[in-house]
């Protein structure tokens, strides 16, 4: 997402509160084809990986050498967890889509609106934030490199590895969990503790992997959307490049350590506070 001149910015920002104002109602949609395409390979990797791991394990006690079958333990169990990977990646974006490729995120001043099933729309009055981790950049370059760290993304993007990830932060987590219908997918809704209230929710949507990524300028609306109306509210946004400020952001307000400060100074995009540390 390239940056744009300030008056340029405020007349898009102003653009989307015009839109917002009429009643409008934007959403990115999954891509049909490709949602379908990693909920199967998903399927595959986890059966191939398990079956193979057992073979090779089989044949390696048959052959009865206890270093080569200690070696090859080691390699089956890293397919194991592979598989275990690959289904709970099926299993959240089944979770955050509903089980159909349908709405990936929805912005209107109603709130915002998911697939996830029980929750549906969640209004701003429950949201504390939206935090965009854009990690394309970096992602791009480990896939476009030589060697099995390379091959190892470029299969992982196949199987819907998300590089790009929406986190919006609701008000109480374990209550929101217990709204989806399917108790399989509840671990869609991340919970961060917190001593003196209920736990803080994140959902955290993958936004890359399912979708038509043929139109560049659509991961930038839904950026713009959301930080339109989080900055309209006074709830904190910001775009990053990596997760770590997200994370901080998020012990913050959970009072694990008094970082009142870590936003000062920083680049990006963030407004509003919330939380803090609790004073006697």
């Amino acid at each position: 997402m390239k940056p744009v001149d300030a008056a340029e910015a405020e007349r898009r920002r102003q653009g989307w509160r015009d839109f917002f104002a009429t009643g409008g109602h934007w959403e990115m949609r999954y891509s049909p084809e490709r949602w379908a395409e990693i909920v199967r390979r998903n399927v595959v990797t986890a059966v191939v990986m398990i079956a193979v791991a057992a073979l090779l394990v089989a044949l390696l006690w048959w052959w009865g050498r206890l270093g080569p079958l200690v070696l090859g333990g080691v390699l089956a169990l890293v397919m194991v967890v592979y598989a275990l990977t690959a289904l709970h990646r099926r299993a959240m974006l089944l979770a955050q889509s509903g089980g159909e490729p349908g709405v990936v995120l929805g912005v209107s001043d109603r709130g915002v609106h998911t697939s996830v099933r029980g929750i549906g729309t969640v209004p701003w009055s429950e949201v504390l934030g939206a935090f965009i981790i854009d990690e394309h950049e970096k992602v791009d370059a480990i896939r476009a490199s030589r060697g099995l760290q390379g091959a190892a993304a470029r299969f992982a993007a196949k199987n819907g590895a998300d590089c790009i990830h929406v986190n919006v932060v609701v008000v109480d987590g374990k209550a929101m969990r217990r709204q989806i219908t399917r108790r399989s997918h509840r671990r869609f809704v991340q919970t961060w503790a917190h001593h003196d209230g209920p736990q803080f929710g994140v959902l955290s949507f993958g936004i890359d992997s399912a979708t038509d990524q043929s139109d560049p300028a659509t991961m930038p609306r839904l950026a713009l959307a959301l930080t339109v109306q989080c900055e309209d509210r006074g709830l904190p946004t910001r775009i990053d490049s990596d997760a770590t400020r997200f994370a901080e952001h998020m012990m913050r307000i959970s009072n694990v350590f008094d970082h009142s400060t870590v936003d000062a100074g920083d680049s990006g995009t963030e407004t509003g506070t919330t939380g803090g540390q609790s004073r006697p």
